[in-house]
């Protein structure tokens, strides 16, 4: 089996100044490789890519799956997305400072900066028995300190005809999720009811509190009754999501006339 896989990457500056693309690349988990000879990189003739701060530009990768086992792709489970950029004006505006490349060079030479970002890719489906959907986020943005709700939908495309399968109307999930980024308020791990019927649908919601301001990688819902291979995400959810710092507070005192 050849699948062809393409991976886009999107990138926006939030910040008022221009953005200077350099360098970008891809390195791949175990079971996914390159297409053709890039070797993760595009065209050296794309860059540098300078994006505004009111635009927005994308990088798109060509991969294909490996011949490799999905045991063997178990070891190398991420891959990592890199991008050398420069800014050209105030960057003091961000979630979090951004990482100073080593070899910057001397002094009076362009400054260089390193992105980096962890991307899980997940081979393709083949069949599908239950679809699992990310549900959008509240449109207010989430806050470090503020409770969310994230909710996923299960949605059961057909029977599961493997052995040892439970055939009971519930299916066990579990939330995974950084315990230094999230605090999860309530169950992780739980049966919920769902019924045997193709087209059957559930939504799992639970409570969370982001604990640190940034682009974090959000909580995971997973079912570990059933094989990956049968499991469908759509829509998927996303790689990292926005955090933004606790709201500014402040107090003042009011004399009193006695």
């Amino acid at each position: 089996m050849f699948c062809k896989v393409s991976d886009k990457v999107a990138v926006a500056t939030h910040l008022k100044a221009t953005l200077s693309v350099y360098d970008a690349w891809l390195d791949l988990q175990d079971g996914f490789i390159h297409t053709g000879q890039t070797e993760g990189r595009p065209n050296s003739s794309f860059f540098p890519l300078i994006i505004s701060p009111t635009s927005k530009a994308g990088i798109l990768f060509s991969i294909c799956l490996d011949k490799t086992s999905a045991e063997e792709a178990r070891k190398q489970p991420e891959s990592i997305l890199n991008i050398k950029y420069g800014v050209s004006g105030n960057r003091s505006i961000g979630a979090h400072p951004p990482v100073m490349n080593e070899s910057t060079g001397v002094d009076g030479a362009r400054q260089e900066l390193i992105f980096r970002s962890a991307i899980t890719l997940q081979r393709p489906v083949l069949d599908p028995c239950l679809a699992v959907g990310f549900l959008p986020l509240p449109s207010d943005g989430l806050r470090v300190g503020q409770l969310v709700k994230m909710q996923w939908r299960v949605e059961r495309l057909k029977d599961l005809d493997e052995e040892g399968v439970s055939k009971q109307n519930e299916v066990l999930y579990e939330v995974n999720a950084n315990s230094g980024n999230w605090m999860i308020a309530g169950r992780k791990r739980g049966y919920a009811s769902l019924s045997t019927k193709q087209g059957a649908r559930i939504v799992i919601s639970i409570l969370c509190m982001p604990l640190v301001a940034g682009y974090v990688r959000p909580p995971l819902l997973g079912l570990p009754d059933v094989d990956e291979a049968n499991i469908s995400c759509k829509p998927a959810g996303p790689h990292l999501v926005c955090v933004l710092p606790p709201p500014l507070s402040s107090s003042f005192c009011i004399p009193v006339n006695s």
